[in-house]
C-alpha cells in the first residue's frame, strides 16, 4: 500500500491510497534483511565489534548504522576509494577497510587485523 503524494494522472489525486506493486518494495525488502540480520540472528551487544563487509551498499549502510545505534564499534569495508571515504566521512564507521588493499594483505588480513587491534 502506498500513498500519492503527488501525481500526472487524473486517476490519481494527492493523498489516494493505492495498493501494488509500487517499485518500492526492493527497498523494503534491503531494509527488513538488514533489520533481521542485526537485531534478530546477530544481536550485538554495546562496546562489541562489528564487521560490515560491502558496507556502503544498501543492507551494509543499514547494518552500520544500526551497529553504530547499538554503541558498537563499527569497522566497514568497501571496494573503492570513494566508498571507502563515504563510510568514514558520512556514515561514520569507526574504521575503514579497502578491499583493495593490497598492502597489508588484502581483505582477510584487515578483518584478522581490526579484530584484535581496535
Amino acid at each position: 500500500m502506498a500513498k500519492v503524494l503527488e501525481s500526472g494522472d487524473a486517476k490519481f489525486k494527492q493523498g489516494d491510497l493505492v495498493w501494488g506493486m509500487t517499485g518500492w518494495e526492493w527497498y523494503s525488502m534491503r531494509g527488513l534483511t538488514a533489520y533481521a540480520g542485526f537485531y534478530e540472528i546477530f544481536s550485538p551487544k554495546k562496546g562489541e565489534t562489528v564487521f560490515v563487509s560491502s558496507a556502503s551498499e544498501a543492507v551494509g549502510q543499514l547494518v552500520g548504522q544500526f551497529a553504530k545505534l547499538a554503541r558498537c564499534y563499527v569497522v566497514g569495508s568497501a571496494g573503492s576509494k570513494d566508498k571507502v571515504d563515504l563510510l568514514k566521512n558520512k556514515f561514520r564507521f569507526d574504521q575503514k577497510v579497502s578491499k583493495m588493499d593490497h598492502k597489508r594483505g588484502g581483505l582477510k588480513h584487515a578483518q584478522v587485523w581490526f579484530m584484535g587491534n581496535k
